[in-house]
């Protein structure tokens, strides 16, 4: 199992937004093949979220990957999510994790 961990910062009064975007793009990354997407809120700071996706391999995520960054809808779902939050200030942590048990 290979997963990918982002962690976002995103205004408390932005969230219902968030989500609605985050749910279409998580539709888009399981059609072109992510086995999962979970996505978390820190329960002490409501402006840290954190989103994990897992893939068979770090091929596979790759293929992912590739894919999704080509598909149009999620163009323009990336720019959604920038006019959302302000990119400089809340800019996105991306840590890749190895299963190990």
């Amino acid at each position: 199992m290979f997963i990918v961990v982002y962690h976002y910062k995103v205004p408390p009064e932005k969230a219902r937004e968030y989500v609605l975007l985050e749910r279409r793009a998580m539709e888009i990354c399981l059609e072109h093949g992510c086995l999962g997407i979970e996505l978390y809120r820190d329960a002490k700071d409501p402006s840290h979220w954190m989103e994990i996706e897992r893939f068979r391999d770090e091929e596979h995520y790759l293929e992912v990957r590739e894919a999704v960054e080509g598909d149009e809808r999620m163009k323009r779902l990336y720019e959604e999510f920038t006019n959302l939050i302000d990119v400089e200030r809340c800019e996105a942590e991306k840590r890749i994790y190895l299963r190990m048990l």
